[in-house]
C-alpha cells in the first residue's frame, strides 16, 4: 500500500538522485576544463609579458654590442642613429629608452659636466651627492625627449635598488635587472612603478667594464603593449617575487581582485627576468565566467529533472490506470452484489406485501360486522400501506421525521385502531440514508408483528419509545416492546431474510446496534444507531 501510495515520488527521487550524480559528474568535468581553459589563457597573458621583456631585452644587447664595437670613438650621433633605427618609440612600448652610464671615482673631476656639454649641450654635473666610492652617472640616453632630458648625469650608484643590479651585474658578468624602482624620468604627476636592465661592457681589449648599457622600463607602458591584441578575459597583477611581502608591485590590471567573490579561478605563474624573478597573479574576468558558465551542466540538470518528471507521471498515470481498473472490477462486483440484494429484497418484499394483504384481510374480516364495513378497513390500511411505500421511496432523495415514519407503517397494521399514544418520542430528523434504512427496519419489525407478535394477538399492545440524542452523546435509542399476554415471547427456530435485513441495516448501513429479548410478557427490541450532527 505504502508503494504504490507513494510510487511515483520514489520514481521521482529515484531518477533524481541518478540525475544528480550524473550533473554533479559533469559539472565537474566541466570545472576541470574550465580550469584547463583558463590555465591556457592565464599562460598566454603571461607568455606575452615575459616574451615582451625579453625582446627588450634583446635589444639592449644589440646596443651593448654596438657600444663594444665603437669603442673609443663613442658619440652621440653613432649611439642616437643606432637606436632611432631600433624604432623604440614606434615598436617597442614600455622601454623608456637605452643608454650608456659611465663608472667614476667619486672625485669626478668634471668628465661628467663635459661629456653631456658634449653630447646634449647642457651643462649638469653628477647628482644627487653620494658617499659610495663609485658613481655611475648618464652619460647617454635616446631617444631623446622631456623625460630622458631629465635622467642625464643622474647617478644610480646612489640608489639602493639600483647599486645592487649594477654589483650584480659586475659581479657575474651577466645580464642584471633592479628590484622595482621609481625612475628619475617620471617628472608627471601620474607615476608608474618601473624597473632598469644592465649589461656592463668594457672598450675592445679591455676585460674590466667601463660602465653599463642600460635600460629603464615603465612597468605599466609594458604590461598594456604586451597585453595589446586579441583580450583576454583575465585580470592579473605582476610583482617581483624577491621583494618583501606588500612590496614589490609591478602592475595590476584595473579589475584586479583576487578577493572578490565572483572570482571562481586563480593562477600563479612566475619567471626570471635577468636575475630577478616575476610572480604574476591572475583570476578570471566576468567575460571568462560568461563565456565558460556551466551550460552542459544546467543541461543535464533541465533533462534529468524532465526526465524523472516525466518517468514519475509515468508512474502515476499507471497507478492510477491499475487502480480504475481495480476499482471499476469492484465496482461491478458490488453492483451485481446489489443487483443480487435487490431482487432478493424485492421478492421478500412482494411475498411480505401479499403476506401483510392477508393478515389484514383476515384481520379485517375478524372484526368487521359486514362487507361495507371490511371494505372501508381493509381499503384504508391498502391506502396506508400504500403511502408506506410512497415515503421509502421519496426517502431517497430527502429525509423524514422519525415519528412520522413510524407511524405510516404501524397504520398498515392498525388503521384506525392505532393508539399513537403508545408511540412516544421528541421529534427527530433522519436524513435521506437513515429514512430509508429505518423505514425498511420498521417495516420489518411491524411485518413480524403482525404475523407473530403484538399485531396477530387481540389483546396484543405495541409501544415504542426513543430518547432525544444530547450534544455529547448523539446517538438514537429507541425501544420496540411488544406484548402479548398468556403466550410470550419465543426465539424463531432460524434467522430468516427479514432477519438479516434488519441487522444488516441498522448494524451495516448505519454503524449501530440491534438487541431482542424475548420474555414472558412478549418481545423487547433495543436499538442504537449513531445520528450526524
Amino acid at each position: 500500500m505504502q508503494l504504490k501510495r507513494y510510487g511515483a515520488a520514489f520514481v521521482f527521487l529515484l531518477v533524481g538522485l541518478i540525475g544528480l550524480a550524473i550533473t554533479s559528474a559533469v559539472h565537474r568535468s566541466e570545472s576541470v576544463a574550465t580550469q584547463a581553459r583558463f590555465d591556457l589563457v592565464a599562460d598566454e597573458a603571461v607568455s606575452r609579458i615575459e616574451e615582451r621583456v625579453q625582446q627588450h631585452i634583446a635589444l639592449l644587447v644589440a646596443a651593448a654590442s654596438h657600444y663594444q664595437a665603437d669603442g673609443d670613438q663613442l658619440s652621440r650621433p653613432s649611439f642616437a642613429a643606432f637606436i632611432s633605427g631600433l624604432g623604440l618609440e614606434s615598436r617597442f612600448e614600455g622601454i623608456q629608452g637605452i643608454g650608456y652610464a659611465k663608472i667614476l671615482q667619486s672625485d669626478d673631476d668634471g668628465t661628467t659636466r663635459q661629456a653631456l656639454r658634449r653630447f646634449y649641450g647642457i651643462d649638469r654635473d653628477v647628482w644627487p651627492d653620494s658617499t659610495e666610492a663609485v658613481r655611475t652617472a648618464i652619460l647617454l640616453i635616446e631617444p631623446m625627449n622631456t623625460r630622458n632630458r631629465a635622467a642625464l648625469g643622474f647617478d644610480m650608484f646612489s640608489e639602493k635598488r639600483r647599486r645592487e643590479a649594477m654589483w650584480r651585474a659586475l659581479q657575474t658578468g651577466e645580464i642584471s635587472a633592479s628590484a622595482p624602482v621609481t625612475l628619475v624620468q617620471e617628472i608627471t604627476a601620474v607615476k608608474q612603478a618601473g624597473f632598469l636592465v644592465y649589461i656592463p661592457v668594457a672598450t675592445a681589449g679591455e676585460k674590466v667594464p667601463d660602465g653599463f648599457i642600460y635600460a629603464p622600463f615603465r612597468a605599466g607602458d609594458l604590461h598594456d603593449a604586451a597585453l595589446k591584441g586579441r583580450p583576454l578575459p583575465v585580470e592579473l597583477a605582476t610583482r617581483d617575487a624577491y621583494a618583501p611581502q606588500g612590496e614589490g608591485l609591478l602592475y595590476s590590471t584595473a579589475g584586479y581582485d583576487p578577493d572578490s567573490n565572483a572570482v571562481s579561478f586563480h593562477a600563479t605563474r612566475e619567471f626570471d627576468i635577468a636575475g630577478r624573478r616575476w610572480q604574476v597573479n591572475l583570476h578570471e574576468t566576468p567575460a571568462f565566467a560568461e563565456h565558460f558558465a556551466g551550460v552542459y551542466t544546467l543541461l543535464t540538470g533541465l533533462i534529468t529533472f524532465l526526465l524523472a518528471t516525466a518517468m514519475a507521471a509515468a508512474t502515476r498515470w499507471q497507478q492510477k490506470s491499475v487502480a480504475g481498473a481495480q476499482a471499476l472490477a469492484e465496482l461491478s462486483e458490488s453492483a451485481a452484489q446489489e443487483k443480487d440484494l435487490l431482487l432478493q429484497e424485492m421478492k421478500h418484499r412482494i411475498k411480505n406485501s401479499i403476506a401483510r394483504i392477508q393478515a389484514m384481510a383476515r384481520q379485517t374480516a375478524a372484526s368487521s360486522d359486514d362487507l361495507d364495513g371490511f371494505s372501508a378497513s381493509f381499503s384504508s390500511r391498502l391506502q396506508s400501506m400504500a403511502n408506506a411505500q410512497d415515503l421509502l421511496t421519496r426517502s431517497s432523495g430527502s429525509g423524514a421525521e422519525l415519528r412520522d415514519l413510524i407511524i405510516t407503517e404501524l397504520k398498515q397494521i392498525y388503521g384506525a385502531q392505532l393508539d399513537e399514544a403508545l408511540i412516544t418520542g421528541p421529534a427527530l430528523s433522519l436524513n435521506a440514508r437513515q429514512t430509508q434504512a429505518l423505514a425498511l427496519t420498521f417495516h420489518e419489525l411491524a411485518t413480524n408483528s403482525l404475523k407473530y407478535g403484538a399485531g396477530s394477538h387481540p389483546d396484543g399492545v405495541l409501544s415504542i419509545a426513543w430518547t432525544n440524542p444530547g450534544r455529547e452523546n448523539r446517538a438514537l435509542h429507541l425501544t420496540w416492546d411488544e406484548s402479548f399476554p398468556n403466550e410470550g415471547g419465543t426465539p424463531p427456530e432460524r434467522r430468516g431474510f427479514g432477519s438479516r435485513l434488519i441487522d444488516a441495516n441498522i448494524r451495516g448501513e448505519m454503524h449501530g446496534s440491534i438487541e431482542r429479548t424475548y420474555h414472558a410478557g412478549g418481545l423487547t427490541i433495543s436499538i442504537s444507531i449513531p445520528i450526524a450532527t
